[in-house]
């Protein structure tokens, strides 16, 4: 059986609203045309979950894009940058799920959390590909969003 997680609409917090499913929208968010959106994986390819059973094994579906800055002060070609790195950027994605047990991924709060946690993960990992010092201090953010179009597990 496959299940997927999804819940209420999110919906902007107010003094009143501290409810699990409100969000707060920090600072301007960037115009269209400052971000690009590379699919990094598509949900026809399962992703292991860690299992504690062998003969009952668990994996995620998930469809997942990033949305990352086209132009980056120290970056000298992001695309090609992004590109260059997709396979690496996808082994993360993996390696974190495969250390996620399908009980962690079935939580409704866990999908915000995991966004947040790859974000970071992504950023780190493409400003550590920097080769000059002096261009990596300049970079603070790449990625500006982890999009999950998919979050289904079996």
């Amino acid at each position: 059986m496959l299940v997927g997680i999804s819940g209420p609409p999110a919906v902007a917090e107010s003094a009143n609203d501290t409810g699990p499913q409100a969000f707060t929208v920090v600072g301007e968010p960037p115009d269209e045309g400052a971000l690009a959106t590379l699919v990094l994986l598509e949900s026809g390819k399962p992703i292991n979950l860690m299992t504690d059973n062998a003969s009952r094994p668990s994996f995620a579906l998930i469809e997942m894009s990033i949305k990352y800055f086209v132009k980056v002060d120290g970056i000298k070609d992001v695309q090609a940058k992004i590109n260059l790195n997709a396979a690496n950027l996808q082994e993360i994605v993996t390696t974190y799920f495969m250390a996620m047990s399908v009980e962690e991924f079935s939580r409704f709060e866990t999908k915000a959390r995991v966004k947040d946690e790859l974000k970071q993960e992504f950023n780190n990992y493409l400003i550590s590909t920097i080769s000059a010092e002096k261009d990596r201090r300049k970079v603070t953010e790449v990625v500006y969003d982890v999009v999950f179009s998919a979050w289904n597990y079996q």
